[in-house]
């Protein structure tokens, strides 16, 4: 697994894949370490990790006895989740998913640190619960492990707790955690260098009482297997020699690096083959917690598995949002995946939308001579375009403005602010009044966007009026453009004479804007 150099990451543009793919970036704030990976999304939701990376921190080193997070300890994930999230915008990630777990889950100043993430990072946080925590562990071992032969115990160790999971390839089982991580119980119980035997004495008694009950309930459900996750089950499995393809641990080989660990000092505990140097300290009470689960259980050996918690994040958001990355994998143009992301979050009307910026851009087009606004003035009413009845989504009641309230807080990607308030305002024109020095919106506005947003709500005032029934049964437009005046002629199919009528009444802006009358007529019938 690599490990990131504590040095500034330099922000490249994205290396966004040319066949269209989905990568998504899911960051793990452990007690311990902070773990980020990058993954493809396949058509069918399938995952594949491409890229790993990983820093120790110790984030819950001090945090455990005191229940606060050090300023120390939340500077240096701070600055680590920056290098992480920069890392992941240039390999391309649509998405970057972060949770944090028991270290940030039970401090009282928890919520200071996922606020300081969220403000100087521009990553959102969720603190998971236990339970939740197992969860993901499960999904992203079930990812990995075939579970089809039936219930398997799955068991995490991480800085703050151990997670037991019996599950087989269709559900959980038991979803159980314990707060008997290794940084925990190091911090609680091991002040000896090397751990004096008291010490160890109190520790060995403290697990037994913590995990007999859920072992009891293991053993009633008689799982066949046994599986290990995170990182120090890995380096305990390393340290006992496990290696390869299937690495496993054996019960006789763990209490024999248990002994040598009791005799030895965290300073020649490094020398281990295997062992983690940023846990030397700790390495011990996750070696006991280990084997006294595995002795209680009567596990004669341990197989490993390296997918866990992150993958199972990965999983877990796709199920969610298969809609979302569908859009991202048809839709190449990341401005345009941002507007269609806020449409559909909107509950848009979809046919509707798109047929009357459809309608919006013919105009436009034809009309090329008359405004003369270019390639990127015509993105922007497009997008004003389709997003214009959005706000049908808080009330049917001046809909134009919460349109335009949901465009200006809607979290649109890729867009600067000038750019947002024309689609919003092109968007907020499509009906009623005209825009006006009054309406704060435009009247910060430059000239120059005003022009477009002026363009851009006349045309798309007419283009609503000609699909009135929500029917699409105006199919084109032939504009000819004439002194004085244009005329448009309907091309369509069945009875226009709404759509007609329609158009008639949004003309006012139009008229105001080209100083030209306007003229509606039904033309050929299409087909």
């Amino acid at each position: 697994m690599s490990r990131i150099a504590n040095m500034p990451v330099a922000v490249r543009a994205p290396e966004v894949s040319s066949d269209g793919d989905v990568r998504l970036g899911a960051i793990d704030i452990g007690s311990n370490s902070l773990h980020m990976i990058i993954s493809h999304v396949g058509a069918d939701g399938g995952t594949t990790v491409l890229w790993r990376m990983r820093e120790m921190l110790g984030l819950g080193r001090g945090s455990f006895p005191s229940h606060r997070l050090s300023g120390e300890g939340m500077d240096r994930a701070v600055l680590s989740l920056r290098r992480f999230h920069a890392v992941a915008r240039r390999r391309g990630c649509e998405k970057i998913i972060a949770i944090a777990t028991s270290a940030v889950r039970e401090a009282d100043n928890g919520g200071d640190f996922i606020e300081r993430v969220r403000s100087e990072v521009g990553l959102n946080v969720r603190v998971v619960s236990a339970r939740d925590e197992a969860r993901l562990i499960y999904l992203g071992v079930r990812h990995a492990v075939n579970l089809k032969a039936g219930g398997h115990l799955i068991m995490d160790i991480g800085g703050g707790s151990m997670e037991f999971i019996v599950g087989d390839d269709q559900h959980a089982s038991l979803l159980e955690s314990r707060k008997v991580g290794s940084a925990r119980m190091t911090a609680r119980y091991i002040h000896s260098d090397p751990a004096a035997p008291a010490e160890v004495e109190r520790l060995a008694r403290h697990l037994n009482r913590e995990i007999a009950p859920v072992c009891d309930q293991i053993l009633q459900l008689r799982p066949i297997k046994a599986i290990g996750t995170s990182g120090t089950i890995e380096n305990l499995v390393a340290m006992c020699g496990g290696r390869g393809k299937a690495p496993e641990l054996a019960l006789d080989d763990l209490k024999a690096l248990v002994d040598r660990l009791l005799k030895s000092k965290a300073g020649q505990r490094v020398k281990i083959r295997g062992l983690d140097e940023k846990r030397q300290d700790q390495i011990l009470a996750g070696a006991i917690l280990l084997l006294e689960v595995m002795k209680r259980l009567s596990i004669k050996r341990l197989s490993l598995c390296r997918a866990a918690l992150r993958e199972g994040m990965l999983l877990d958001y796709v199920a969610r949002h298969l809609p979302d990355l569908e859009i991202q994998r048809k839709v190449a143009d990341p401005r345009r995946r941002s507007v269609l992301d806020l449409a559909r979050r909107c509950e848009w009307h979809e046919r509707h939308s798109m047929h009357v910026a459809a309608l919006t851009l013919r105009l436009l087009d034809k009309l090329r001579s008359l405004h003369k606004l270019d390639a990127q003035s015509r993105e922007l009413i497009e997008y004003g375009a389709l997003l214009h009845d959005i706000g049908w989504h808080i009330s049917s009641s001046s809909h134009h403005k919460h349109s335009m309230y949901l465009v200006l807080n809607g979290n649109l990607q890729g867009f600067t602010q000038d750019e947002v308030r024309v689609i919003a305002s092109i968007a907020r024109y499509h009906r009623k009044s005209l825009p006006s020095e009054s309406h704060a919106e435009y009247a910060a506005m430059k000239p120059s966007d005003r022009g477009i947003v002026r363009v851009g709500g006349a045309l798309l005032r007419m283009a609503d009026g000609l699909d009135r029934s929500h029917c699409l049964v105006v199919s084109d437009l032939d504009v000819r453009i004439g002194r004085g005046r244009v005329q448009v002629g309907l091309v369509g199919k069945g009875d226009m004479q709404l759509e007609l009528w329609a158009a008639r009444r949004k003309t006012d802006l139009f008229v105001d804007v080209f100083d030209r009358a306007i003229l509606f007529r039904v033309g050929r019938r299409a087909g």
